[in-house]
């Protein structure tokens, strides 16, 4: 796969959209560069997740994300993983195609935008993982179609990436490799720089991998060492008491990242469950993932 993109100043004011699998945002070059739009809430990244209230509503974001656990038949997330597909998700009284989910979220976007810039916007690039297919990528331009954008063109995720970190200013003809983890999917990307031009020599991806798998080791950890001997068994909880495990283990994810160690701490039938897991273990848990 092959893809150069001119780095070209004279390029009008856009709104740029990073459609990922577990959180989205939508930013706007202006003078002083590349700005990021809030949302509602006042947060940069808004949750790729769409749901249905109980009173047929479709919410999107932060709000559909708190009933993600609670309300399963009627939330759904991590629907970028199947963009392209034919498969319809049924959510309440209501049928979507990814590309339908995706269009849900790529509108809220465009609604911040339009907020935070005080005009309409009609035209938007939106990035997408350089393993995407032509029907993914297809889908996509559907999902922005749908949204009311016009998506003038679709950026790889690496190329995206190495755009953001300044390589288009490198003067020097040079090679890199780019590596994109994200929430749910994984781009490695080869780049080479020449003359102002960005090229994929190769790339490789997994649709199937990103954050949320490190945070499910720490969770799965968790109940094999301390949550068996309590008789505590996930299958078993309630879907609140879940959805609080997997907070709880996301946040000793991001605790880990400043600190050398981090608590797990919970209370299963009023009795405090608690376990120190430390960053050299974490990383150990991690191996097979990293590899």
């Amino acid at each position: 796969m092959k893809e150069a993109i001119k780095y070209n100043e004279s390029i009008g004011m856009k709104i740029g959209i990073d459609l990922c699998t577990t959180n989205s945002l939508v930013s706007v070059y202006q003078d002083t560069g590349s700005v990021i739009i809030p949302n509602a809430l006042g947060q940069e990244l808004t949750p790729s997740v769409v749901g249905v209230s109980d009173k047929g509503e479709i919410l999107v974001g932060a709000t559909a994300k708190e009933r993600l656990l609670t309300h399963p038949k009627k939330t759904i997330a991590v629907f970028k993983r199947f963009m392209g597909n034919k498969n319809e998700t049924k959510l309440g009284k209501f049928r979507f195609k990814p590309e339908e989910l995706s269009a849900v979220v790529l509108k809220s976007l465009k609604e911040d935008a339009e907020n935070y810039l005080h005009e309409s916007v009609t035209e938007a690039v939106i990035s997408v993982p350089a393993y995407f297919n032509d029907v993914q990528r297809k889908a996509t331009k559907a999902a922005g179609e749908i949204a009311g954008l016009n998506v003038e063109l679709l950026v790889n995720e690496p190329t995206a990436a190495a755009l953001a970190y300044g390589l288009m200013n490198k003067q020097a003809e040079k090679t890199f490799l780019v590596f994109d983890l994200g929430g749910g999917t994984f781009d490695v990307s080869i780049l080479e720089m020449f003359e102002g031009v960005l090229e994929i020599r190769a790339c490789a991806g997994d649709n199937h991998i990103g954050g949320e798998n490190f945070t499910q080791l720490i969770l799965d950890a968790f109940l094999e060492k301390v949550g068996s001997k309590a008789g505590l068994k996930f299958d078993k909880c309630s879907s609140l008491f879940r959805a609080k495990l997997y907070k709880v283990a996301e946040a000793v994810k991001k605790q880990l990242t400043h600190n050398q160690s981090a608590e797990f701490k919970v209370y299963w039938k009023d009795k405090p469950l608690s376990w120190i897991v430390t960053r050299e273990k974490f990383e150990e848990m991690c191996e097979p993932l990293l590899k």
